[in-house]
């Protein structure tokens, strides 16, 4: 069967629940500035969107599981698109910080629900049909901080919630062209199952346990990125556009080698692509660190990006291949909790940057990826 047309739109929503998700790069060190933060503060402002975004991602899992929610495909961009463009006009570091939490609560909403009804528009190309999904959400992540950037450079960062009008559209868009009854109908029954289905077989669970931490371990080097390089880049002088470029460049072309390298991975398998995620992108980012801010460094840390997020994909269908029959659970176990991990990471990493400064604390988080080796190996071979 061929990949229904459906799964775009799916995409689509995907795309612009994340572009707004990708207005954080740019504006860590504006807010650094206008609220006279240090680096744990930073790294805690990329903790709360964690939290928010990532942890509670198997909460909204259990309920779409058992309860349906398609609805969340629609309302959640809405949601997110407000309150994160509302941020530029936080009067305070709190406030700022309350309406990150909200606004992300939303992207964690939609992700555990796209996830699942993916494979089931896909037909007989889970693997590319995933890709799609995963590169509607990549290049809305990689556009933002180029649009966030030009954006602020032009009208100011307190002119931000203009940016609110393209959810709104999209919303409204989205319920015209995909009602809810259609899409349960495309996406087959809605799977009513308990936490109990996911822990029955622990042969499956600790195969989705080693894909939660070699997830965790990829998104604490990209995380220690988006968070600390813009804050690095500023350092040097460097413009809020050019922070922008660099990570749409970045996260953009990492969207689209992952649709061929999902659709490689019917022929080598998904494990040998994981792990050359996992090792390929440590040098690159590690001499990118101690190279920049030569073009050398910026293309090396761009290259890395794109080989730390190929990966994405095939990490979430293999966690839905061992799922005990909760597709939205196991994906949102994959991507929150192991995004939310890494994310609390970033308070004692940036602690640590503080005493040990950004450049070797950029080091000491791109190398991170290589403690998940081990469980790259013991993947099953398909």
């Amino acid at each position: 069967m061929p990949v229904s047309p459906v799964l775009y739109l799916v995409a689509a929503a995907h795309f612009f629940n994340d572009i707004y998700m990708g207005f954080l790069s740019p504006i860590y060190p504006i807010v650094m500035e206008k609220f006279g933060l240090s680096l744990s503060m930073v790294g805690t402002i990329s903790m709360v969107a964690a939290m928010a975004s990532a942890l509670s991602q198997p909460f909204f899992g259990f309920l779409f599981d058992r309860f349906g929610g398609t609805a969340s495909i629609y309302l959640a961009p809405l949601l997110t698109g407000v309150l994160i463009s509302c941020l530029g006009v936080a009067g305070s570091y709190p406030a700022f910080l309350a309406l990150l939490f909200l606004g992300c609560l939303g992207s964690a909403a939609f992700h555990p629900k796209g996830a699942s009804v993916t494979p089931t528009l896909s037909g007989s190309h889970r693997e590319i049909g995933m890709a799609i999904f995963s590169a509607g959400g990549n290049l809305g992540f990689a556009a933002g901080p180029a649009v966030i950037a030009f954006f602020i450079s032009a009208w100011g960062f307190r002119s931000t919630p203009i940016l609110a009008a393209p959810a709104a559209v999209v919303a409204l868009s989205l319920c015209l062209l995909l009602p809810a009854r259609e899409m349960k109908r495309r996406a087959a029954a809605d799977v009513r199952v308990s936490f109990r289905s996911l822990f029955a077989d622990r042969r499956q669970f600790s195969v989705l346990l080693r894909l939660m931490f070699i997830n965790f371990s990829l998104t604490v080097a990209i995380r220690g990125l988006t968070t600390y390089l813009p804050v690095y880049m500023v350092s040097h002088s460097l413009p809020v556009t050019s922070v922008g470029v660099l990570f749409t460049v970045m996260l953009a072309t990492g969207a689209a080698v992952s649709i061929f390298v999902s659709s490689l991975s019917r022929r080598t398998g998904k494990r040998l692509l994981i792990l050359s995620s996992v090792v390929g992108g440590v040098p690159l980012a590690t001499a990118g660190v101690f190279l920049f801010p030569s073009p050398a460094g910026s293309i090396l840390l761009a290259l890395s990006g794109i080989v730390l997020t190929f990966s994405n994909p095939l990490l979430i269908l293999f966690a839905q291949t061992y799922s005990g029959n909760s597709p939205a659970m196991a994906s949102s176990l994959l991507m929150g909790v192991s995004w939310g991990l890494a994310g609390l990471l970033m308070v004692p990493i940036g602690a640590i940057g503080e005493g040990i400064g950004v450049q070797w604390m950029l080091v000491i988080s791109t190398l991170f990826p290589l403690v998940a080796t081990a469980a790259c190996a013991r993947l099953p071979r398909e």
